[in-house]
């Protein structure tokens, strides 16, 4: 194909209506083909017993609002998005970070997006691994009430972290 040709494809190629787009939503242009992924992700295949959430960066060298900085990723600059994967890395549900997110309900960020992210796996006897900026005392509660279990490591420095799990020496091995 012609590099012309391909640009002008380019140039056409939407996902959704400019004019219909609400102001603040910088994911409604595409937010169409991100959900449709999650659902095909979502239908074709059933997660075993262990899932796993962490963040991943996608390489974008362009100019973004969202556009991320994280030291040990191997892509320092790009797009932030959190994913729940399954057994062989298969990402079962994303969400796409698109900025600064506020504590609503004295609920963290962290916890929205692991609640979020597992809304369809909860209930049914799952094991969450996560690192720790997930992982947080208020976070096991919630998912132990919804019948899910909590495997992470716990920063020493969480708010509303009991004293004697702060204090508590683990013997090695």
């Amino acid at each position: 194909m012609p590099r012309n040709r391909f640009e002008i494809l380019l140039r056409m190629w939407h996902f959704a209506d400019n004019a219909a787009c609400p102001p603040g939503d910088r994911l409604q242009k595409i937010q169409i083909l991100i959900s449709y992924l999650v659902s095909k992700y979502q239908k074709f295949y059933i997660p075993s017993e262990t899932v796993c959430i962490d963040e991943t960066m996608v390489l974008f060298r362009g100019r973004l609002k969202f556009c991320q900085y994280i030291k040990g990723k191997k892509h320092t600059f790009g797009i932030k998005i959190f994913m729940l994967c399954a057994n062989g890395s298969y990402t079962y549900n994303m969400k796409i970070y698109c900025g600064k997110e506020s504590e609503n309900d004295g609920v963290s960020v962290a916890d929205k997006v692991v609640l979020g992210l597992m809304n369809n796996l909860l209930d049914s006897g799952r094991t969450l691994f996560t690192d720790n900026w997930y992982t947080s005392v208020g976070l096991a509660r919630k998912l132990a009430t919804r019948g899910t279990h909590l495997v992470g490591t716990l920063r020493s420095n969480r708010k509303y972290n009991p004293k004697n799990v702060i204090i508590a020496s683990l013997n090695r091995g």
